[in-house]
C-alpha cells in the first residue's frame, strides 16, 4: 500500500520563509487599498453546504469542488469561491443594512485543478464586492481600485487591465439563433482564440450578420479603434448600448492616466452566464496568466432571495508575489547568550528590552560559548551578547579572526 505521509495532494505546496513574507507583503498592500476607500473585512467559513453553489453549476462546474459529509450525512464543500458566500452573507445577515456595501475578504478557495501540472487547487485570494449599486461610479470606483492594487503590488511597472462588455457578446449571440450547447461551444473558442474551430462552426449560419461579428471577435483587441470596428461589424441596439457604455468607461480610465495600461478585449467572454455588464483581468507582464479578475454580476443575489446589483473583483495573491521582489533571509541582529542557568530570566528582560528598541533578537539554545560564536558566524549573525553578572558583547567577525 502506498503511502502519501511525506507529499502534499496535487495542486496543493509548502510555502517556506520568503514565500510566506511576498504573500503577506501582496495580502498588506491590497488590504491598505480596500480600507482606505471604505471596506470593510468580512469572513466566511471555509466549509459550507453544497447548496451555497447549487444554483452556480452554469459558472462553478461541481466536479470542480471538494465535497465531504458532516456528521449528519449533508454535503459540504471546501469554499471554492470567494464572492457566492459573501452574496449568502449579505442576503441572510446584512440584507437591513443601508446600501451600498463595501465589504473586501482575505482567504482560501478551492478548485481541483483536473490534473494541470503547475495549476493550484488551493488558491489564496484577496477581493472586494460593492453590493447594492449598478451605476457607473460604482463600475469606475471598481476599476480603478483594480488598477491602483496591480500598480502598488508591481511597484508602479508591467502590469495591464483588459476590460470588456458581455453585453456585447449576448446580443451577437441572441442574434444568431443557436441552441445552448452550440453557444456554449462558440464562447469556448473565442475565450480560448481557436480561430480554426470557430469558423467551422459559424460555417451553419451563411449570411448571418451575428455569425460574421463572432468570427472576428477573438480579433477585437486593442485601443480606441476597436470600438469603431466592432460598432461596423454589428448594430444590433444591444449590442450599441454595451459598446457606447464600455467607450465611456474606456475614456474616463484614460482621464486618470490609465490609457497605457487599459486594453480592450472583446473576446474576454468568460462566465458569460454569470457576469452582466462590464467584466476585466489584470495581467503582469511576469505572470503568464490572469492574476486579477473581476467584474459586474447583478443577478447572483437574487439566488439567494435579494435582488440587488453588484461589482468586484479577486487577487490571487499567490500569481502576485511572483512579482514582489525576494529579499534576502531575516538574520538576528543579536545572539543573546545566558551565562549560566541562574541567568536565564536576566537574558530573557535583556532579549525584550532589545526587542523594544526595534532590534532583531534570537534567543540562544547552545551553552558552550565557542559554539555559541561559531553558530552566530554560520547564521550571519553579527554580535553576541552573554547575560551573566555583567554582559560581554561579543563582535562575531572579530572573535572569529582572532
Amino acid at each position: 500500500m502506498k503511502h502519501y505521509d511525506k507529499v502534499t495532494p496535487e495542486g496543493t505546496k509548502d510555502y517556506l520563509f520568503d514565500e510566506c513574507s511576498r504573500r503577506s507583503q501582496v495580502t498588506g498592500i491590497l488590504k491598505n487599498i480596500f480600507k482606505a476607500r471604505g471596506y470593510r473585512r468580512v469572513m466566511t467559513p471555509t466549509i459550507e453546504f453544497y447548496d451555497v453553489f447549487g444554483a452556480s453549476a452554469a459558472y462553478l462546474p461541481q466536479e470542480n469542488m471538494y465535497k465531504l459529509m458532516d456528521q449528519k450525512g449533508r454535503l459540504m464543500v471546501l469554499c471554492p469561491d470567494g464572492t457566492i458566500p459573501i452574496a449568502r452573507l449579505t442576503a441572510t445577515r446584512l440584507a437591513q443594512m443601508e446600501m451600498p456595501l463595501r465589504l473586501y475578504y482575505s482567504h482560501n478557495v478551492y478548485r481541483m485543478a483536473n490534473g494541470l501540472r503547475g495549476h493550484s487547487s488551493e488558491i489564496y485570494q484577496c477581493g472586494v464586492e460593492l453590493i447594492g449599486s449598478g451605476s457607473i461610479h460604482s463600475d469606475l470606483e471598481i476599476m480603478e481600485m483594480a488598477a491602483s492594487s496591480m500598480e502598488h503590488i508591481s511597484s508602479g511597472n508591467g502590469y495591464r487591465l483588459e476590460i470588456c462588455h458581455i453585453g456585447y457578446f449576448k446580443a451577437l449571440m441572441d442574434s444568431l439563433g443557436a441552441d445552448d450547447e452550440t453557444k456554449e461551444e462558440i464562447r469556448r473558442n473565442i475565450e480560448q482564440k481557436n480561430f480554426a474551430s470557430l469558423n467551422d462552426l459559424l460555417e451553419q449560419f451563411p449570411d448571418n450578420q451575428a455569425a460574421v461579428a463572432l468570427k472576428y471577435l477573438p480579433r477585437l483587441f486593442g485601443g480606441e479603434e476597436v470600438f469603431e470596428q466592432a460598432y461596423a461589424l454589428f448594430d444590433d441596439e444591444n449590442a450599441r448600448k454595451s459598446l457606447d457604455y464600455l467607450q465611456h468607461i474606456y475614456r474616463c480610465l484614460q482621464q486618470l492616466g490609465l490609457g497605457d495600461q487599459v486594453i480592450i478585449d472583446l473576446g474576454l467572454v468568460n462566465q458569460a452566464e454569470y457576469y452582466t455588464g462590464i467584466i476585466f483581468r489584470g495581467y503582469f507582464d511576469e505572470v503568464g496568466e490572469p492574476v486579477l479578475s473581476g467584474g459586474r454580476y447583478d443577478n447572483l443575489l437574487s439566488d439567494f432571495g435579494m435582488a440587488q446589483p453588484a461589482i468586484g473583483f479577486a487577487v490571487n495573491v499567490d500569481l502576485a508575489s511572483n512579482v514582489i521582489e525576494k529579499k534576502p533571509p531575516l538574520v538576528a541582529d543579536v545572539l543573546v547568550m545566558a551565562a549560566g542557568e541562574d541567568y536565564l530570566a536576566k537574558a530573557i528582560l535583556y532579549r525584550k528590552q532589545l526587542i523594544a528598541k526595534g532590534q532583531t533578537v534570537e534567543n540562544c539554545v547552545i551553552e558552550d560559548r565557542e559554539e555559541a560564536i561559531a553558530y552566530a558566524e554560520r547564521r550571519g549573525i553579527a554580535q553576541v551578547h552573554i547575560i551573566g553578572r555583567t554582559t560581554e558583547m561579543i563582535d562575531v567577525e572579530l572573535e572569529q579572526n582572532r
